[in-house]
């Protein structure tokens, strides 16, 4: 007899439990949204509530299964996270997306140190395991908060209309959207306030902020790794050192390779068989004129084949393959599974992307090319699909059931003895500071950049010959914004005419004309790179207290670090590196940390608004 699961009908009290769980969930998440830009904080602290630290409502076996069902909503998002991802933009920024995340770990690390191991008295290992799950930034929760940012600013401005002269006003519903223009020649047109700017994700800043967050993960998929071999290294001498070096360099060289294999696999095997004969375009946009959907006989069968419903499936089928296969290929290499869904996400995003047409005229300065390349980027787009078909389910359900099992996770009531609780609250701030100090690159990356336009042609030359490919491939990026940067008047180089003639020193007669010339150019330099400076501050800000957000990766680090590799009922339960008191330590600042990144994050970006894109940072 087959063994099956025995049908009962749920009880009333689980079914209202159940029901209300959700409900409210929702609620608390919209109403902290409309008050901090934070729905994520609600989130958490109603998962507390419900869940085993508190009330106990929900039962362990429902804690576990919205476990599951939550992290692949992380998964998801992560995932969304790479089709919004401007490719070009993430690529140019490398360089300094790698100096804001070895910002974000060091930090950290070395402030744990100062703190828990000088300041209170904790292990060397200790403090290290405290660190290391105070490094990683959580993704999921600066995604989740970027996209709640994004989407209370373009609901609060949907209908706003302002007039050239920056005066508010509201549009009668009866005009037509076609007849409010961006270039209007009328001094008293009203246009609209949304600009054709890319959301905060696709943005420069954003598109760092992103990429140091993944580097971050995958650091401390690194350390998570690293942490079971420490303490069984500790627990058992004999053991001594093998394997150590291999599982350090395993997570980092699989994530290496998977990025290297999976931009050639795209470039030269996904992309050219999509577009091959246009089987990719046909299956993947709706029908229209001239473009049948699919397989034409199917199309000739009759009109109901090749609507966007139908596009849509075939996407949502691509993303599954993609998806899975990257889960797949990161989970059994050693990496994080979320590294592997950010990836699938950019090589769908590129396969995807129609190639230009190669005429003889430059597509660019043809307006008709343009638009019909804009349309079809639309139709192709897998980002705007999946807003279409899995959005909804994300934001309502699997969203709020992710950030509501960290709140499962978290000991609430054992966070309050003495001792734990203001060690906890001043090692929350020290890594508060820690992560806010991610800011400080980009607040010094103008003056950088002209530091080094300052340099000798013979200098750059040199560096450029004997420094890495990477020192070559950033002053390329500098020249090239620095080229970009819009100077005003006063600031712009001068003209390669003779200095006109006046009353010199007995110094300056003796100075060579070059070095007059490279001096005055200094002096002009020193307030255009202050006011470049100045415009990243909000950028500086914004980067910094979205890296403060902690969350899954640093809850697993330092449950590793507390259990030693093994479960909570294990005996070798006292083998790990952290101690109880060390580990509420940490959980008090991962809680707190994950609490004030998204409400920062708002904070920010209500304050300054456009200004976190601003200049250089678009």
């Amino acid at each position: 007899m087959p063994h099956a699961l025995a049908y009962e009908e749920p009880s009333l009290i689980y079914l209202l439990v159940l029901a209300s769980f959700l409900y409210l969930l929702n609620v608390v998440r919209i109403m902290s949204d409309y008050l901090l830009y934070a729905g994520i904080v609600a989130e958490i602290a109603f998962g507390i509530v419900y869940g085993s630290p508190l009330t106990g409502l929900l039962p362990v076996s429902w804690e576990s299964a919205f476990t599951a069902i939550g992290y692949l909503g992380l998964i998801l998002v992560v995932f969304e996270g790479g089709l919004s991802t401007n490719l070009p933009v993430l690529l140019s920024n490398l360089p300094l997306s790698i100096v804001c995340a070895l910002t974000g770990i060091g930090l950290p690390i070395a402030l744990s140190f100062a703190l828990l191991n000088a300041g209170f008295g904790y292990r060397p290992l200790e403090a290290f395991a405290a660190g290391a799950a105070l490094s990683s930034t959580s993704l999921g929760t600066t995604l989740a908060a970027l996209n709640s940012v994004t989407k209370s600013c373009s609901a609060t401005e949907k209908m706003t209309y302002r007039t050239p002269g920056s005066t508010q006003a509201s549009v009668d519903a009866s005009i037509p959207l076609a007849n409010t223009s961006l270039g209007s020649e009328d001094g008293n047109a009203l246009t609209p306030t949304l600009p054709p700017e890319p959301s905060l994700q696709q943005s420069r800043i954003g598109t760092v902020l992103i990429s140091a967050a993944i580097i971050d993960d995958v650091i401390g998929l690194v350390i998570a790794a690293l942490i079971p071999a420490l303490a069984s290294i500790g627990s058992d001498s004999s053991r001594g050192h093998r394997g150590l070096a291999w599982t350090i360099v395993r997570p980092l060289l699989s994530s290496i390779l998977i990025a290297v294999v999976g931009c050639l696999v795209a470039r030269f095997i996904l992309r050219p068989l999509f577009w091959y004969r246009g089987f990719g375009e046909r299956w993947c946009a709706p029908a229209r004129s001239g473009k049948p959907w699919g397989v034409l006989s199917l199309f000739r069968a009759g009109e109901r084949w090749g609507t966007e419903a139908h596009a849509d499936t075939v996407k949502l089928l691509l993303m599954v393959v993609t998806l899975s296969a990257m889960a797949a290929i990161t989970n059994y290499t050693g990496t994080s599974v979320l590294y592997g869904a950010y990836v699938a996400g950019l090589i769908l995003t590129y396969v995807s992307r129609p190639p230009v047409p190669t005429t003889s005229y430059r597509a660019s300065e043809d307006a008709s090319v343009t638009e019909e390349l804009e349309f079809r980027q639309r139709e192709l787009s897998v980002e705007e699909s999946f807003a279409r078909m899995i959005g909804p389910l994300q934001n309502h359900f699997l969203l709020p059931l992710f950030f509501a099992s960290i709140g499962f996770a978290i000991p609430f009531l054992d966070l309050w003895e003495p001792t734990v609780l203001w060690r906890g609250i001043v090692y929350s701030i020290l890594m508060c500071l820690a992560k806010l100090a991610v800011g400080l690159p980009i607040l010094f990356y103008p003056a950088t950049m002209a530091f080094v336009q300052s340099l000798p042609t013979q200098t750059r030359q040199l560096l450029s010959t004997i420094g890495s490919r990477c020192i070559g491939c950033l002053t390329q990026i500098m020249q090239r914004l620095q080229r970009r940067a819009a100077a005003p008047p006063e600031a712009r180089a001068l003209p390669s005419t003779s200095i006109p003639p006046v009353h010199h020193s007995s110094d300056e007669k003796r100075a060579h004309p070059s070095d007059i010339t490279q001096s005055r150019q200094d002096d002009m330099r020193t307030p255009l790179e202050w006011q470049q400076t100045a415009a990243s501050i909000p950028a500086a800000a914004f980067m910094g207290v979205a890296m403060v957000s902690r969350g899954e990766i640093g809850l697993l680090i330092a449950q590793l670090a507390r259990t030693g590799g093994h479960g909570e009922t294990s005996e070798l339960r006292t083998s790990g590196l952290l101690g109880d008191e060390a580990f509420l330590v940490a959980i008090w600042a991962i809680l707190l940390c994950t609490l004030v990144g998204p409400v920062g994050v708002g904070v920010v970006v209500r304050k300054w608004g456009p200004r976190v894109t601003a200049g250089i940072w678009a």
